[in-house]
């Protein structure tokens, strides 16, 4: 039976409801994240925003200095969890196998519906009545074209993509929708001279993996519309960490190591609240991540063997001199001051230890 996967994502979620709460905010370019002065980072910005250049993830005072009449607004997540759960309420209407990717966002399998149309239109309705927001939904085969879907008529907008649309409307797609593609990516791809997902499907599967390893598989598959995910409606969390922002660079190493200690403290504690719902969790890496102040990172990681169970990890398996070592191994890499540390662990997933054997072969033949 051809899958009926449905993608919703809100538009611009945590500004739109500031925006809904306060309408005299509707008009004026308006970002939620850290003030500035404060070396924070957006977390989203409006429409009017956006057109300035401001986006997720940009430092506040860089985005201020794009758009000097910039709103900036601390985020609220008590609101945004509520609003939030009015709106799973609302999936689970239409479907019990609802992934829910964010807190604005999730993919619906209604593959047993007859018309995915009409349940997409309905959870628009739904939505907009219930907490009078706007939502962006996304119809297609799979979870890959649900998602571009989604985002082809931002914001308010509902598109879909029929079976028989797949192979015309993926040829042309620009790489860069890719999932998994991004800036150090696509930059690749331009220098093989690869711009469109037809233009993948010219390169031999060999000659990408010689370029992207085993990322190669999901651009040969993706290129030809193809995508074989499950809607997952148990998310398994595959990593955990915490990080720090300094407010001044830092340059001294020993200095660094007291922060690191404090992180450590804080992920322990978030560890053993996850390990409350899977206490017999394995841990598989650890890692540090350096943020220099030009903005480029670094991650040093150490792979555990034998891998050991997250409860063990910080009194057994590794001590605070694995993270100073991961530490002086980015420090290393690269001479310049720092901005924000963080460390994290990396958990074995079910699908490591039950692998799903993938290959070429049918495809190719």
């Amino acid at each position: 039976m051809q899958k009926k996967i449905i993608h919703v994502d809100m538009d611009c979620f945590y500004a739109q409801v500031e925006m809904r709460d306060r309408p005299e905010l509707k008009n004026v370019p308006l970002a939620i994240g850290g003030a500035p002065g404060t070396r924070s980072v957006l977390c989203t910005s409006n429409y009017i925003a956006r057109t300035f250049g401001v986006k997720s993830a940009m430092p506040t005072d860089f985005a201020v200095r794009l758009c000097p009449k910039l709103v900036v607004l601390p985020p609220n997540f008590k609101k945004y969890q509520k609003a939030s759960e009015i709106i799973q309420n609302i999936f689970l209407k239409y479907s019990d196998m609802v992934e829910t990717v964010s807190l604005d966002e999730a993919y619906l399998d209604v593959t047993g519906a007859v018309n995915a149309t009409e349940i997409g239109k309905l959870i628009k309705e739904d939505i907009w009545k219930a907490t009078g927001l706007t939502a962006s939904v996304g119809i297609a085969p799979n979870k890959f074209l649900a998602k571009i879907a989604s985002d082809w008529k931002k914001p308010n907008g509902l598109f879909v993509i029929k079976p028989h649309e797949v192979e015309s409307f993926v040829k042309d797609l620009p790489v860069k929708l890719i999932p998994g593609v991004g800036k150090v990516g696509l930059q690749h791809l331009e220098s093989l001279g690869i711009k469109t997902c037809n233009d993948i499907r010219s390169f031999p599967p060999e000659v990408l993996a010689l370029s992207f390893g085993k990322f190669s598989l999901d651009l040969f598959y993706y290129s030809r519309g193809i995508d074989e995910r499950e809607v997952q409606s148990e998310w398994e969390r595959k990593s955990l960490s915490v990080e720090n922002t300094f407010l001044n660079d830092m340059t001294n190493p020993e200095e660094m190591k007291l922060y690191l200690e404090e992180l450590l403290m804080e992920m322990k504690d978030r560890v053993g609240r996850h390990l409350e719902d899977e206490p017999h969790k394995k841990i598989k890496k650890i890692f540090v991540k350096v943020k220099y102040n030009d903005f480029k990172q670094s991650t040093s990681e150490e792979t555990l063997i034998p891998f050991e169970y997250s409860e063990k990890i910080f009194d057994k398996a590794v001590n605070i001199d694995s993270f100073y070592r991961l530490l002086n191994v980015s420090l290393a890499k690269k001479t310049r001051p720092v901005r924000l540390l963080g460390v994290g662990v990396r958990f074995l997933t079910g699908e490591e230890v039950d692998p799903i054997q993938l290959s070429f072969l049918p495809l190719c033949a």
